[in-house]
């Protein structure tokens, strides 16, 4: 689970990033940092429940749309726009790690019944 972990941590960075780089921040680019860090820490930690173990899928849908704004928007300065571009891609590696990654392999984990 140490990816979900990772993908909190990052959804923290969105939310201090516009504070962070030095430049005009607009009401538009706070609330939409805090949009997408709500919508990555809000299925990072859905993923711990059993039932929407797979919710973490969802931030590759959220960091494509990081990447498309980061890329074609012009309301962002360039230091946030980089921001979107590396965040966006980084969350992409990081969300398709599965949640068992730091877990033995199953067949290892079954008990063997000696009797």
């Amino acid at each position: 689970m140490w990816g979900r972990v990772v993908e909190i941590m990052t959804a923290a960075w969105m939310v201090f990033s516009p504070f962070i780089f030095a430049g005009d921040h607009s009401e538009t680019l706070l609330i939409l940092n805090s949009l997408a860090a709500l919508l990555i820490a809000s299925l990072a930690a859905l993923s711990y429940w059993p039932p929407t173990r797979y919710a973490h899928l969802g931030i590759l849908v959220v960091a494509t749309g990081m990447l498309i704004w980061g890329r074609f928007a012009e309301l962002p300065p360039p230091p946030f726009q980089q921001n979107y571009i590396v965040v966006g891609l980084f969350l992409m590696m990081i969300a398709i790690i599965p949640n068992e990654a730091s877990d033995p392999p199953r067949v290892w984990r079954k008990e063997v019944d000696h009797a």
